[in-house]
């Protein structure tokens, strides 16, 4: 690690030798040594997105191809308008390593700062979602251990906020055993006209700058460079630089943002999250072609003693900085002493273009505002891996067991079983938005009040198809988070994405990153789903074991449904009515359940997929929606067909027989049909009268219909028409494997 020098200082840095050349030829001088540690967190990858930016580009333009679209890539939150007066705003991010080496405060404080993101928008924080991965749970208690203080994390935070947690995913895979992945995300809604008081830049000179919330301590100095490096023995040492989080301060927090956004005097808003005062008040003014001029002395600390230096760096949490117009700013403290909120103003907006920060007779930072918020990039080299080829061609050996005894083990798999261990720690259904249960749709629905219309959301990725296959893995993902949407009768809006990776340093991970990146870009387009924001969170790497996590580029996908009516849930309603497969089903076991729990496998064939047939499928579902001909939808996904068949008739207790004759391809082994991954894929419930028209329409879209059986009251599934014998499974045996699995090897 570089040290740098300044009048006597000497400070490790995270910088680069040609990135320390670049830094005193632009200021034709030394930095200070607060100048050196605010270059030093801007500059690094969490903040700057110096390797990442290059690729970023590949997204569309947001806001200026989607009329609906307020806010795109580069704001603390993605905003649409979904009508009525309405704006939308999401996010999300990650709190890997915080969370690897301090679960419990390393996932609080990520919801923490996914709240304050939305905040900054104007706009209600009213729901949080958490896609997690972790290393295997059976035998492992390190991974135990992650897995419950993460899950207490969340939970002790969003609940003490009164945020309802309606959705998220668990992934358990070797490669996240020492790297943990914990991304945090969250919905925001208010109106257009709050959205448009709160931009997070500082536009105006002569505007005051009001600091606001918890105090400023010691705690998660040097956090964002902690984040942008990989795991080694050392990092445990990293500790310190985990904020502690305090929700109940958060909640009064969000209490006065709104009131003071609701007065018109907020000209900007911006969280102290990663990077602290030196990331915020660079932005705010760079950004905003502004500067600033900042007294250290007016800033509130929670211990004595603290330079400059800690000052700038410090990441205590819950704090916001406000730009307020000169006019409204006694309103605007009013607002915050009812609150009984602490709050100081620390300085003006100026024209000057450059950041200023006294310390008493000391200027301490004088750095022209965009030298901080606009680091240079780095490009990266990128290779494919040379393992991928033999992966790929790995074979799905012969059934070692019967296909009766191979799917009561996929169900109570850990990454196809119940994951309501989690989610019952979760208060789910604070408030009064909250209308499909966890557990009960493919998404997490809220209303929208005041209005008929609801709100889908859905977020996850198969990260075994990107290992195999990022460009067709990302593509792949978006499928499912949409379709999950879709399964409850959304339309999806808009995307976000979380971007998991390895050292970007390493051709082989950068080459994930970036085709992974061209995934989503090319899907998207096609689709006409807008990216609106996103998050890259590269070093997942374990430098002790040489292990990289599995590509992990998380999406979440939000949706509308119009009508109360038009809300689609999972479970299986009457007995007699149709199940209908829709989709086709290819030999794509690369990367699946069956492969890994079954076999051992990581290779094969993983899931490619064609546009228009997933397009053509959508527009079939939507027309079904239309005429009100579906009651039960779960798209197909981990485990395959006979999975999600299954979970669809726990709920009420429902069997089915089922007759798969005519149903798949000659050149399918039934286990490839039954256990297949392939995307795109849903299981419907409708009543045996409409399908004649059912079929009607699916041949004129040309979409691919099967009826596979029907339901029965007696909980059993019967399964005729495959190459091999006849098949009969128990229902409630299903059910109690799926839910024992996470409480057995949680010793609860």
């Amino acid at each position: 690690m570089p040290k740098v020098l300044s009048n006597g200082d000497e400070l490790d840095v995270d910088l680069t030798e040609p990135e320390i050349k670049q830094i005193k030829d632009l200021l034709e001088r030394a930095p200070t040594i607060t100048e050196w540690g605010m270059f030093d967190v801007m500059h690094s990858e969490h903040c700057s997105y110096k390797s990442s930016r290059p690729k970023l580009k590949l997204f569309e333009d947001a806001e200026k191809n989607y009329d609906y679209v307020l806010a795109g890539p580069g704001q603390d939150a993605g905003v649409i308008d979904i009508g009525d007066g309405f704006a939308l705003a999401f996010r999300i991010e990650s709190h890997n390593h915080p969370s690897a080496i301090e679960p419990y405060h390393g996932a609080a404080t990520g919801i923490g700062g996914i709240i304050r993101d939305i905040l900054c928008m104007g706009v209600r924080p009213i729901a949080l979602l958490d896609p997690l991965r972790f290393g295997p749970l059976k035998g492992n208690p390190h991974s135990q251990w992650l897995f419950k203080y993460v899950v207490k994390g969340i939970a002790d935070y969003g609940n003490c906020t009164g945020i309802p947690t309606i959705g998220g995913e668990v992934e358990f895979d070797k490669s996240f055993e020492s790297n943990c992945l914990v991304n945090v995300a969250c919905i925001g809604l208010g109106t257009i006209e709050d959205f448009e008081h709160a931009p997070s830049k500082a536009y105006n000179p002569g505007d005051y700058v009001i600091l606001m919330g918890g105090s400023t301590g010691r705690d998660g100095i040097h956090g964002v460079t902690f984040a942008s490096r990989t795991l080694t023995e050392m990092s445990e040492a990293d500790r310190p630089a985990v904020q502690i989080g305090d929700p109940f301060t958060k909640k009064m927090i969000i209490e006065a943002t709104l009131e003071a956004v609701k007065t018109g005097y907020v000209r900007g808003l911006k969280d102290l999250g990663g990077g602290g005062l030196s990331c915020a008040l660079s932005e705010l003014t760079g950004d905003g072609g502004t500067g600033g001029d900042i007294d250290m002395s007016k800033i509130f600390t929670r211990e004595p003693g603290m330079n400059s230096f800690e000052v700038m760096l410090s990441e205590s949490q819950e704090r916001m900085a406000f730009i307020v117009k000169p006019e409204g700013l006694e309103t605007i403290l009013d607002v915050f002493r009812k609150f009984e909120m602490a709050h100081a103003v620390i300085g003006r907006t100026d024209d000057s273009k450059v950041l200023k920060v006294k310390d008493g007779d000391y200027l301490v930072v004088n750095l022209p505002a965009t030298a901080l918020s606009d680091a240079p990039t780095i490009p990266r080299e990128e290779k494919r891996p040379e393992y991928l080829d033999e992966l790929i061609a790995q074979q799905t050996p012969e059934p070692i067991k019967g296909l009766e005894e191979i799917i009561y083990d996929l169900i109570a798999s850990e990454n196809i079983c119940s994951k309501e261990w989690v989610y019952r720690q979760y208060d789910h259904e604070v408030g009064v938005r909250s209308v499909v249960k966890c557990g009960e749709g493919d998404s997490g629905v809220l209303r929208i009040i005041g209005t008929n219309k609801f709100l889908a959301a859905s977020v996850g990725i198969n990260s075994k198809h990107c290992y195999l296959n990022p460009y067709e893995g990302a593509k792949g993902g978006l499928v499912e988070i949409c379709g999950n949407v879709i399964a409850n009768g959304a339309k999806p809006m808009a995307m976000v994405n979380c971007c998991n990776f390895g050292n970007p340093e390493i051709p082989e991970s950068f080459w994930y990153f970036s085709n992974a990146v061209k995934g989503m870009a090319d899907f998207c387009k096609q689709l006409r789903i807008p990216i609106i924001g996103g998050n890259v969170s590269f070093y997942n790497e374990d430098e002790v074991s040489k292990t990289a996590i599995k590509p992990a580029p998380v999406i979440m996908i939000v949706g509308i449904i119009e009508g109360k009516e038009k809300i689609i849930t999972l479970p299986f309603k009457k007995t007699g009515d149709d199940i209908l497969l829709i989709g086709e089903t290819k030999a794509e076991l690369g990367g699946s359940e069956y492969h890994s729990v079954i076999y051992d496998l990581e290779g094969g064939t993983s899931p490619h997929l064609d546009e228009k047939k997933i397009k053509a499928t959508w527009d079939f579902l939507f027309e079904l929606y239309k005429k009100n001909l579906v009651k039960a939808n779960h798209d197909v996904n981990k485990g395959g067909l006979m999975i999600t068949i299954a979970e669809m008739c726990f709920k009420n207790n429902l069997g089915a027989e089922l007759d798969f004759n005519g149903c798949y391809n000659d050149n399918l082994r039934d286990d490839e049909f039954l256990f297949s991954e392939s995307v795109g894929r849903f299981i419907i419930e409708t009543p045996p009268k409409d399908y004649n028209k059912i079929m009607e329409i699916a041949k004129h879209l040309n979409v691919n219909v099967k009826k596979v059986g029907n339901l029965i009251a007696n909980p059993e599934i019967y399964i005729k028409g495959l190459k091999g014998k006849n098949i009969k499974l128990d229902v409630n045996k299903m059910k109690k494997l799926h839910e024992a699995t996470i409480p057995s090897l949680m010793e609860i």
